[in-house]
């Protein structure tokens, strides 16, 4: 297999434009126009698209659908997203404008059963869970609304939670190494290498370069979702 079939572009959009922040903050606009960034990893072999909403959750915002939608419509392969989902009201617009699957954060904190009800309508392949997590001391914990909420929930058991739910996939995100070029977060991918996830996982976070996709794949992961080397055309 390629190694661009294990390539998501990950996306971050802000009020329509791309943006890209450093440890999940300082949030910077890099394009206010999403097409030709997006025809552009069409060109390539990658094998689907992920568009998040960074700020959705934050700040409590409604879902973008009309970008959401423009953005699908350009793009003919899977479509995945995440960002500001609350309920099954959303999930079910959100596939009415084109997404192929959805991962669901925040809203989990409340109500976690939202994954079980989401995945009886929609199919488990359809909906997964996006971790953030960053080390506290000599531990991982879970972090919500783009790493700004502390949650007290350890990602262990987080984890084991999601298995024991009806979610067909995980995206792990390190939030220290989210936007820093500095090579994958090893030691977590050390601690998912040692859980043995039962869903496939993607990973993101700090990956510059081929080399660095390869020695994650090796920590048990299926795919890697990439934005800084991407976007800013370092990925080699």
């Amino acid at each position: 297999m390629s190694i661009k079939n294990i390539i998501i572009p990950r996306l971050e959009i802000k009020n329509g434009n791309l943006i890209k922040g450093i440890r999940m903050d300082g949030l910077r606009v890099l394009s206010s126009n999403l097409t030709p960034i997006i025809k552009k990893y069409l060109k390539t072999s990658v094998k689907e698209i992920f568009i998040e909403d960074i700020v959705a959750s934050l700040f409590n915002k409604k879902i973008d659908f009309k970008t959401i939608k423009k953005l699908s419509s350009i793009i003919d392969i899977p479509v995945s997203y995440a960002g500001g989902i609350k309920n099954i009201k959303d999930v079910n617009k959100l596939f009415k404008t084109g997404v192929d699957k959805i991962y669901i954060n925040s809203a989990l904190n409340k109500n976690f059963e939202l994954i079980n009800q989401c995945s009886a309508i929609y199919g488990s392949q359809s909906i997964g869970v996006l971790i953030q997590t960053k080390k506290i001391f000599d531990d991982w914990y879970i972090f919500f609304e783009s790493g700004r909420i502390y949650s007290d929930i350890k990602l262990k058991d987080w984890i084991k939670k999601i298995q024991n739910s009806q979610a067909g996939e995980v995206i792990i995100s390190s939030i220290m190494y989210d936007g820093m070029f500095n090579g994958p977060d090893y030691e977590l991918l050390d601690i998912i290498k040692n859980i043995n996830i039962s869903i496939p996982v993607i990973y993101s976070g700090g990956i510059r370069n081929t080399q660095d996709v390869k020695r994650t794949l090796g920590k048990k992961v299926n795919s890697v979702a990439i934005s800084h080397s991407l976007h800013f055309g370092k990925f080699n």
